[in-house]
């Protein structure tokens, strides 16, 4: 039985943020209800703080929140979307759950959900191992009815530094060497540099399917997710490294020596899920980071 009734998520177009909250809300009720929006300015500079007239500058993308009809729970995800959700918990006195450390006092939320390398602890904070996402095996079983990505290495591209892409071809033997039976697949995402895409193109010119952009077709990454043997992912992509050790595939993070110490702190609270080239870990469990969050998310409400 879910615990909430009618959810409002907030989101400012963030891909990676829209796919947490949504992940949440989804897991905690059947009413979820997704508002797009920005902040004019200087309001959103000065986000998560909310000052005079804040609510006049809210602007909405699509449809504007019914406020006859109140939330039971809003979820935010990201400082912008972190005062968006603390006005309106203001406004309807309702539960507000904010994802990602907002930058101020964590006693202004209901709940903190923050990944474990940001370091944020306290009472009404819960942390978990990666980024939130709703992909399960049960899930992934549904996109295995084309057989087009089975026995293939699936290098996932995030936004890793220029000197790696400077490296691709080293990447390109290193996989050929290491995987010598399997097909390549490149995907991109939307943080990949378009200044690389002929570069990419033209190392991996032999891969048997390249996904940088629309332009390429449909994106194939859940199909890939649920068929692909091998997961190769930039280690920047916290989210994109997240998604693959859902899977019980092989999952290897790559140029880790040019990541942020947040993201460094994050590949090695996930060391033990992760391969390397040179030693590839077979029956991996999948890390269910939304399983885990939610039963402590209900054992904290009243």
């Amino acid at each position: 039985m879910k615990k909430f009734n009618i959810i409002w998520v907030f989101s400012d177009s963030i891909k990676g943020h829209e796919i947490q909250s949504l992940a949440l809300a989804q897991a905690l009720s059947k009413r979820v209800k997704l508002y797009n929006c920005t902040i004019r300015q200087p309001w959103l500079s000065f986000a998560p703080r909310i000052l005079p007239r804040f609510g006049q500058n809210i602007l909405w993308k699509d449809k504007k929140p019914n406020t006859q009809i109140p939330p039971d729970l809003i979820i935010s995800c990201g400082r912008r979307m972190a005062a968006i959700g603390k006005y309106y918990k203001r406004l309807l006195h309702c539960k507000h759950f904010q994802i990602l450390n907002p930058g101020d006092n964590p006693k202004k939320y209901d709940l903190l959900v923050c990944p474990e390398h940001d370091k944020l602890r306290g009472k009404n904070i819960i942390t978990t191992k990666g980024s939130l996402h709703g992909i399960t095996l049960e899930k992934l079983k549904k996109q295995q009815h084309n057989k087009a990505y089975i026995n293939s290495v699936v290098l996932l591209l995030g936004n890793p530094q220029k000197n790696f892409f400077l490296q691709l071809e080293n990447l390109k033997i290193r996989i050929e060497k290491s995987f010598p039976k399997h097909k390549l697949i490149v995907c991109g995402s939307r943080r990949t540099p378009k200044k690389y895409f002929d570069l990419i193109r033209k190392t991996f010119n032999k891969a048997q399917k390249i996904w940088l952009s629309n332009k390429d077709g449909e994106n194939p990454y859940m199909p890939l997710l649920a068929q692909g043997n091998v997961f190769i992912v930039t280690a920047d992509s916290i989210n994109m490294v997240s998604e693959a050790c859902a899977t019980d595939k092989v999952v290897i993070a790559i140029a880790q020596n040019a990541i942020s110490p947040k993201h460094k702190r994050f590949i090695q609270s996930i060391d033990q899920r992760l391969s390397q080239f040179e030693n590839i870990r077979k029956n991996n469990m999948p890390l269910n980071v939304l399983d885990d969050l939610i039963s402590q998310v209900l054992d904290k409400q009243p």
